[in-house]
């Protein structure tokens, strides 16, 4: 009845109002929003000879929440440690102080993902065991009487690939996905192992210890030849492998020659993240280094396609790749273009429909000496190419006259060149994978375009039976908004290696004690105050723009959800905790209705300052929970946040506008079903086409919709004009209301 009476005022204001009022109104009366209402820090594990009991080790960057999944039913929150632990959070009595319980799960030593069906009372866990084939864990689900919680019971042990490193359920639990990322493995003394990507399909019934469920292994079948056909983007392809250990200036330094010789198509293929249709038919498989999307059908348990994430043009989407302090100057850039290399996808059910949305985070293949990611003043150094046995594209770079080519901003003679650009930025990060460099003849390799790393936002595909079209970009919006709500964050970097020199963390790993030494040197890295007036880690504030030559604003988690009967998106990016709240109403055009911060203490504090007095927000919140009103401990709509390396949650509610939206809702609306679990384009009318030549290794281009800026709301009041319209529409509003009432 509301709907209908929606619908009937929306038709009454479009007949009194003009379209410029309704376009004036439309984003000032949305005002749902969400408000912190809850945040605890939760222990990593055991410190020092504990070994049972309740855990007992609080310390940063201990990687204590890497992912979390959240029991609706028992109102139970599990999650992994990097230290090889599941620990549990009961919601049972509400958000405020949920307590860590007195369980720990240490079945296996590396746990990747995690996973509970609410109803059916399963619990799945991924766990490694490099350089082995992976497992999953399948348990019984802990359950609640009055006071007490019991144990997960382990029922089944499942091997399943190479480097399991997300797993997903399909609605009713009855078959679990499992990405296998078969991430490669360096070793001075073998070379390079690199094991072959792949998708596990597990059949219940898993409530039977007695009954070993049903197993089958999906593999991808295309070669290099056939995957660059499709547009794919290979960081390692075979060939390339061959001019990196024979033809390249580090040839001495690193050893292929196993890699090469056991190599396949799927070699170079990673799965990192997968969801399932809105039909439940296919597994859609994300390929973060190859910024692609595999289909898996599941009834005949088979790879049926793979399609390209398609490149984003800088072209005329401004980017702030200047290290200028802040976001005063983002140009936009000829030639230059990234891989979207998204980690976290959410599917979406719009009528019946799939659409994927994916957080552009970016990410590269590092092994032993190679890096897929370089600095640009390595490769165009000044005159000549940093590249050896290389020529480029003289478009690109010109050796005769290097300011003439597109290069010339990113050339590590910018800054002294006579002739040099208006700004330079010799420190950008590049991909030298296939989207950058044709290898066709290893011996002599050609620099064909410019290609970074990350999309420095979110997309919006729709899954077609040919493909995937781009429905959606967020542009340069994230840095933009950022930058407007939090500048001291903008493209601002905390993680693990800003925790504090003899701390947990760095007694525990001896690799990283160097890299911490620095960080809290203010001769290197560091600052003179950490935030507590002693020398020390910098804080957040203190590193603005040390993002902007690499990957900006990385969006790392993507969820989607139902509250305030509308759809929702929420994500974060990684390394500086700025967060994007979106109105997926019209998913062809979704409206930014809330930037937020994470962790606003960290503007003066480095993390271990801020730690200590418990002031910390989520630090790589790599885990986002959205619970609509059904799921949430308190019958709100909600979001938990969880921080890998702050081990931190937050717990956030919905508040609603009263006000109704003038979107007509007559339009194409998101279907109140979401499919969503942590998983070349032609686009709409609205957007350029989504060119990507990959045949031919061309760069494409695609418009992102930055003719018009859409408007954001302020999380604080707004001007008086906004207040006025406001009063206007709610008493257009609540005039037709009576009226339509009686």
């Amino acid at each position: 009845y509301r709907q209908q009476q929606n619908n009937i005022i929306f038709s009454t204001m479009r007949v009194l109002l003009p379209t410029s009022v309704l376009s004036l109104i439309s984003p000032l009366v949305a005002t749902d929003k969400i408000v912190l209402v809850d945040r605890n820090f939760y222990s990593y594990g055991y410190e020092g000879n504990v070994t049972d009991g309740a855990p007992n080790g609080f310390a940063f960057g201990m990687g204590g929440l890497e992912k979390t999944s959240f029991d609706s039913k028992e109102k139970i929150l599990y999650g992994i440690s990097e230290q090889g632990f599941i620990t549990l959070i009961d919601y049972g009595n509400g958000p405020i102080d949920a307590p860590q319980l007195p369980i720990v799960i240490t079945d296996k030593d590396t746990y990747t993902d995690i996973h509970v069906c609410s109803e059916q009372g399963i619990l799945f866990a991924s766990t490694k065991d490099d350089p082995n084939p992976g497992y999953v864990a399948i348990y019984k689900a802990a359950t609640r009487s009055e006071d007490t919680v019991t144990e997960p019971e382990l029922m089944h042990t499942i091997e399943v690939g190479y480097g399991p490193d997300m797993l997903a359920p399909n609605s009713d639990c009855s078959i679990v996905a499992v990405a296998n990322e078969g991430e490669g493995d360096y070793d001075d003394a073998v070379g390079l192992i690199n094991p072959e990507g792949s998708v596990t399909l597990i059949k219940g019934p898993f409530d039977d210890a007695s009954t070993q469920p049903a197993v089958s292994h999906v593999s991808f079948p295309w070669t290099d030849d056939e995957l660059l056909a499709k547009g794919i983007h290979l960081p390692l392809s075979l060939n390339a492998m061959e001019y990196w250990d024979d033809h390249s200036s580090i040839a001495d330094d690193i050893d292929f020659s196993s890699a090469r010789a056991t190599y396949t198509g799927a070699s170079v293929l990673e799965p990192e993240w997968l969801v399932w249709s809105a039909d439940e038919k296919y597994v859609l498989v994300n390929l973060q280094e190859n910024s692609a999307l595999v289909k898996v059908n599941v009834a005949d348990e088979v790879a049926e396609d793979i399609y390209s994430y398609g490149l984003k043009s800088w072209e005329t989407t401004p980017i702030d790749v200047v290290e200028d302090d802040g976001c005063s100057n983002m140009p936009t850039v000829d030639g230059l273009f990234s891989v979207r290399s998204p980690d976290a996808i959410a599917a979406i059910n719009v009528n019946g429909e799939t659409y994927i949305a994916t957080a552009n985070e970016g990410d590269d293949l590092s092994y032993g000496g190679f890096d897929e990611k370089l600095k640009s003043k390595d490769i165009f150094s000044g005159s000549s190419l940093g590249l050896v046995n290389a020529t480029a594209d003289p478009i690109i770079f010109d050796p005769t006259d290097p300011m003439a080519g597109q290069s010339k901003y990113f050339n590590a003679d910018c800054e002294d060149a006579a002739d040099g650009p208006e700004w330079c930025s010799d420190s950008m990060r590049m991909s030298i994978g296939s989207k950058m460099i044709d290898y066709s003849d290893p011996t002599n390799i050609v620099v064909k375009s410019m290609i970074s790393i990350g999309g420095r936002g979110i997309t919006i595909y729709k899954l077609t039976e040919d493909g995937l079209d781009l429905v959606w970009d967020s542009a340069s919006e994230f840095e933009v908004e950022g930058c407007k709500a939090y500048p001291w964050a903008h493209n601002g970097i905390q993680d693990e290696e800003f925790a504090n020199v003899n701390g947990t963390l760095y007694m525990a790993d001896e690799g990283i004690r160097e890299t911490l030494a620095e960080m809290n040197d203010p001769n290197i890295d560091g600052c003179a105050d950490g935030g507590d007036g002693q020398p020390g880690a910098c804080a957040l504030g203190d590193t603005v723009d040390e993002r902007s030559a690499k990957d900006g604003y990385a969006a790392e988690a993507v969820k989607v959800g139902q509250a305030c009967g509308k759809t929702y998106l929420v994500t974060v990016s990684e390394k500086n905790s700025v967060g994007f709240l979106y109105d997926l109403t019209d998913i062809t055009s979704p409206q930014l209705t809330q930037v937020f911060h994470l962790s606003p203490e960290s503007e003066t504090k480095n993390p271990t300052v801020a730690y200590e007095e418990r002031t910390l927000g989520e630090i790589d919140s790599e885990s986002i929970l959205f619970l609509d009103e059904t799921e949430s401990p308190t019958g709100v709509p909600s979001i938990i946040f969880a921080g890998a390396w702050s081990s931190t949650t937050s717990y956030w509610e919905f508040e609603c506008g009263d006000s109704v939206s003038v979107t007509d809702p007559t339009a194409t609306n998101v279907d109140s079903t979401v499919t969503e679990t942590n998983g070349d384009s032609t686009s709409t009318e609205e957007q350029d086409s989504d060119v990507d030549a990959d045949a031919d290794a061309d760069a494409g281009t695609e418009s992102d919709g930055t003719d018009e800026e859409a408007p954001i709301i302020e999380e604080e009041s707004a001007s008086d004009a906004s207040s006025a319209a406001r009063s206007l529409i709610a008493a257009i509003f609540a005039v037709m209301s009576a009226a339509t009432f009686l």
